[in-house]
């Protein structure tokens, strides 16, 4: 199993348009972060988790060569609206794309983007996917994919585990709140990916220190924070967390 980060920071993304804090005028290539999203290549597929308005730059920058399986985490804006440049996947691959996601999610999905159930006319692309509302567990192929329910603004919105190859990997990008019977069910990962926006409160997402007394009760061998915005530098996070959690950067990759 391999994941790499194809976006790491928050729904402005990093540098925030108009903003000279030193975060978003600093050189160092770790604070340039796209919107979150994530790419799991694991049993000989490869999956995508949200696909955000920088989409199409993350896949031909990171080098993403097809995609096999599209999940969303809910239909925030920052999430959801580079979907249109999966149709160039369609084309190469000559075939539709499964795209998971809540019932709810998936009907935002096809409101926001109405001619993906439509045939498409001649001479023109339109993404072809199937739509597979989650209603618990599932698999896509041999990887095995768990939802997890957690508590993100006014839309419902789940995070994912997925486990293959002898290895457990969790992903929830957007999150305030997170009951106990969730926690509970995220033992034995490899590596867990975690909501952690800035330092300070913040009403819908985790912040820096309620990120890091999450990820320490579900004791991931590696933990990793996400979803990260300009009010914290790469290192100042860095600093902040306890042994074995990392702030990653755009790009990074992790071979389990």
């Amino acid at each position: 199993m391999k994941i790499t980060f194809l976006g790491t920071g928050t729904s402005i993304g990093v540098p925030a348009i108009g903003c000279s804090c030193t975060v978003c005028v600093s050189a160092d290539s770790r604070n340039k972060r796209r919107r979150a999203s994530l790419y799991v290549e694991a049993a000989g597929l490869h999956m995508i988790i949200d696909t955000p308005p920088d989409f199409r730059d993350q896949v031909l920058t990171f080098k993403v060569p097809r995609v096999d399986a599209l999940l969303y985490t809910h239909s925030h804006t920052d999430h959801i609206v580079g979907f249109d440049d999966i149709r160039r996947f369609n084309v190469i691959q000559k075939q539709a794309i499964p795209v998971y996601g809540s019932a709810a999610t998936l009907g935002d999905l096809t409101r926001i983007f109405p001619y993906v159930i439509r045939q498409a006319p001649s001479g023109v692309t339109y993404p072809r996917v199937e739509l597979r509302p989650i209603a618990g567990p599932f698999r896509i192929g041999e990887v095995a994919v768990e939802p997890i329910p957690v508590e993100h603004a006014d839309l419902p919105t789940i995070g994912f585990r997925l486990q293959a190859e002898g290895h457990a990997v969790a992903y929830v990008p957007d999150c305030h709140a997170m009951d106990e019977a969730t926690i509970r069910s995220l033992t034995g990962l490899d590596v867990m990916i975690l909501d952690a926006l800035r330092p300070e409160f913040h009403p819908t997402h985790f912040n820096l220190a309620e990120s890091i007394a999450i990820l320490q009760r579900i004791g991931a061998r590696r933990s990793f924070i996400t979803h990260i915005g300009h009010q914290m530098s790469h290192e100042q996070a860095q600093q902040a967390l306890s042994t074995g959690m990392t702030v990653p950067h755009d790009g990074l990759t992790i071979n389990l």
